[in-house]
């Protein structure tokens, strides 16, 4: 009896634990999931703790960790279906179109919609949005620098009224501050204290300039993410590289980088994967030797679970944690 006892005990532990662990990947895509498109250009999650997920050619998707919701051209206001970038203020979700301009929706059934046509934005090709303390937005466009929209009204920044070197600005990060980070297919820019600064004013020794992202660390940093060479850790008066001479790997860039909750760096490549640095050991995954389903990689994100969210170009999105995935 005693025996039949404890072989009963041991059977239910065994099932609970198995049922207990956690996965460390997840992955969706368009035959798992409520996901239109495999083509994912970021994820982003709200205050509330909702997913918004930007796809290329798919329109825009919520997801609260079950439920999946879709807005596109044909059954919402959003303008255009390739989302290029979100932010949240005051309860919307500010949209970035390429080739539809800007949206801001509060998450039910009401959107605001600025484009060429109604308002004097200036470009509907929008690669990045931010918002100020000022609840200001800030676009970088395609090819007519940075919009600024306060109310109803839109302010233009370009090579002709700015020390912006390039009309097309890729990435706007707004820091703790209030301070602004502009990167451009050309030299990074920077407003600090309501002045305008240049590389040069802020000792930034780019390794190529052409960036494609900018994003902050827990303790202020900033970390550069460029187009060719690599990415660079920032803070504020000295930088730290890592470049593809320490991987002994041919990338060709990083369109985003990002870090986790365990002050590691994690920055996708467009072609060759992920790259996971602490600054002192870097480490590459990719389809051969991890399970991320595309090498190709547009964005990374890391939630307040520290899920880390792997947009893909093909595959997707792939979502790894060490302690197990949840939501």
């Amino acid at each position: 009896m005693v025996f039949r006892k404890y072989l009963v005990l041991f059977v239910i532990l065994l099932f609970d634990n198995s049922f207990s662990q956690k996965n460390l990947w997840i992955h969706f895509d368009s035959t798992n999931s409520g996901l239109p498109s495999n083509t994912i250009r970021l994820v982003t999650q709200d205050p509330k703790g909702n997913y918004w997920i930007g796809t290329w050619d798919a329109g825009l998707i919520k997801f609260d960790g079950s439920k999946w919701s879709i807005y596109n051209k044909d059954n919402s206001l959003l303008p255009h279906n390739c989302v290029y970038s979100i932010a949240f203020h005051n309860g919307n979700i500010i949209i970035g179109t390429m080739g539809g301009g800007l949206a801001i929706f509060d998450g039910n059934s009401n959107w605001k919609i600025y484009n060429e046509k109604n308002s004097n934005i200036p470009q509907d090709w929008i690669y990045s949005v931010a918002v100020d303390k000022q609840s200001r937005i800030w676009i970088g466009t395609f090819s007519e620098g940075i919009g600024i929209l306060d109310g109803d009204s839109w302010t233009k920044y370009d090579k002709t009224n700015s020390i912006l070197t390039d009309n097309k600005v890729t990435y706007i990060l707004i820091d703790k501050d209030d301070n602004k980070y502009l990167a451009t297919q050309s030299e990074l820019a920077f407003i600090i204290n309501n002045v305008w600064k240049s590389e040069k004013d802020l000792n930034v020794d780019s390794l190529d300039h052409v960036a494609y992202w900018i994003s902050e660390t827990g303790d202020g940093k900033k970390i550069f993410s460029y187009k060719y060479n690599g990415i660079v850790l920032y803070d504020g008066k000295n930088f730290t590289a890592l470049d593809k001479k320490n991987i002994n790997n041919d990338i060709e860039g990083f369109y985003s980088a990002v870090e986790d909750k365990n002050k590691k760096i994690w920055a996708g490549s467009f072609g060759q994967g992920i790259i996971i640095w602490d600054c002192k050991n870097v480490e590459l995954w990719n389809k051969s030797n991890s399970s991320i389903k595309d090498d190709f990689i547009f964005n990374v994100f890391v939630d307040s679970k520290n899920n880390k969210w792997i947009s893909t170009y093909f595959g997707g999105i792939s979502i790894y944690n060490e302690n197990g995935v949840e939501f």
